[in-house]
């Protein structure tokens, strides 16, 4: 099964894994990766067209950008890029970014916290595995919260190719604009 949607909840270091969802039909394969290099080759391997990733993509002048700054207003926590725990993500966010662009593979810029509140209506993740059960969605793989991350990363990334995200902030974060994921 080829995925053209990839969810990625990255981790700041390499060191550390990253979770990873591959989108196909109406099932999320879950694992973990650790180098962006296996991030790039999966993406390739299996025809990724968008991977909707879970880090800052920008660095702000100083403290938040105006994206981080308006999700604040809509209600949602997030941390500013410019964090010192931040910053190391954001970094390896950017630069993983443009390879896989170059690529010409597409990247989108997500919050899964802001979208599992959007998409169901809560911030826990084991509400989103059961809710995503029962609308008819399989995981396979892991469930950890990494991967719940990516899960929801991807099912973003598949509403913004239907058309039903809003991009908050120019060149910013990309969030659903409905309350249900329809059926791939």
């Amino acid at each position: 099964m080829k995925a053209r949607v990839m969810g990625l909840d990255l981790a700041g270091k390499p060191r550390n894994p990253s979770g990873v969802a591959l989108l196909g039909g109406r099932l999320l394969r879950t694992m973990l990766l650790h180098e962006d290099r296996e991030v790039e080759e999966l993406c390739l391997r299996e025809g990724v067209k968008l991977v909707a990733v879970d880090a800052p993509l920008s660095l702000p002048a100083r403290g938040f950008r105006p994206c981080d700054l308006a999700l604040v207003r809509m209600g949602f926590r997030v941390f500013p890029p410019a964090f010192s725990g931040m910053r190391s993500l954001t970094l390896r966010g950017i630069s993983l970014s443009r390879r896989l662009r170059r690529r010409g593979v597409g990247v989108i810029e997500v919050h899964p916290r802001t979208s599992g509140r959007i998409l169901f209506g809560t911030p826990s993740r084991e509400e989103w595995a059961r809710k995503l059960a029962r609308l008819g969605w399989r995981v396979r793989g892991g469930t950890g919260d990494h991967e719940l991350d990516a899960c929801v990363s991807a099912l973003t990334g598949f509403l913004h190719l239907r058309g039903k995200t809003l991009e908050v902030g120019e060149n910013g974060i990309v969030i659903p604009s409905v309350s249900w994921v329809p059926s791939p």
